[in-house]
């Protein structure tokens, strides 16, 4: 089971203030004091990550009543499972974390610096998404030398796979526990600038939408359409 430690991660001041839900062009148009914030959140969060992933490949048995068997056992299953990954012959299943400093880091300073505690967690999310994109730009470069395609990443908790079940089937396939990853009793995890995921590949998948679309938030969500439109 592979597990991999050695990730360049570099967020910069735009990610870290669309973390907090705000739009680079405008708190800089302000002149805003949130900008040398995010600065100083850059310069003391990428001392503090330490990411990790664990991760292994799992060859697909066979798709019946929305239940995605794996060979040499574990499955995946709902409504999402089946609709993107029907056509997987492998999965990829992973579980990425940017360590717990960053988190004990900007939860210490809150009572005396809530600013920069904010600015310093809205990095470490930035983080852990970088941390994601990269894993998957790593499955989709293997996939692609292979001659196949991939699907979007799944993560559990998006609509059509709910947190429980979805965390309960990826902690199942994987030690996260070798990268100090953990699930509480609510199946959140512990450290939470954690994710996990799977993503599926094979010659005849499709990739259709991106992630963002199957969140319960996707129509709500500020952070979202930033991205897609930073000027609006």
């Amino acid at each position: 089971m592979p597990l991999l430690r050695d990730w360049q991660l570099c967020p910069d001041v735009d990610m870290v203030l669309r973390a907090q839900g705000a739009d680079p062009q405008r708190v800089r148009a302000r002149r805003s004091g949130a900008v040398g914030i995010a600065e100083q959140a850059v310069t003391a969060g990428q001392k503090l990550l330490q990411p990790a992933v664990v991760f292994d490949t799992f060859a697909v048995g066979e798709l019946r009543h929305e239940q995605l068997r794996l060979v040499g056992g574990g499955q995946l299953t709902g409504p999402l499972v089946a609709e993107h990954l029907h056509g997987a012959r492998s999965v990829v299943a992973a579980v990425c974390t940017i360590g717990p400093a960053l988190e004990a880091a900007a939860s210490g300073c809150f009572a005396e610096d809530p600013a920069f505690s904010v600015a310093l967690d809205a990095f470490g999310s930035a983080a852990v998404e970088l941390l994601a994109s990269a894993l998957c730009q790593r499955v989709d470069d293997q996939a692609a030398a292979e001659g196949l395609k991939t699907t979007i990443a799944l993560t559990p908790g998006l609509v059509g796979w709910p947190l429980a079940r979805g965390q309960r089937q990826v902690f199942g396939l994987l030690d996260a526990a070798s990268i100090g990853v953990s699930l509480t009793e609510g199946y959140m995890m512990t450290p939470h600038k954690s994710t996990s995921m799977v993503v599926g590949s094979g010659a005849d998948v499709e990739r259709t939408g991106e992630t963002c679309d199957y969140c319960s938030m996707a129509t709500t969500c500020r952070h979202r359409q930033e991205r897609a439109s930073p000027h609006v």
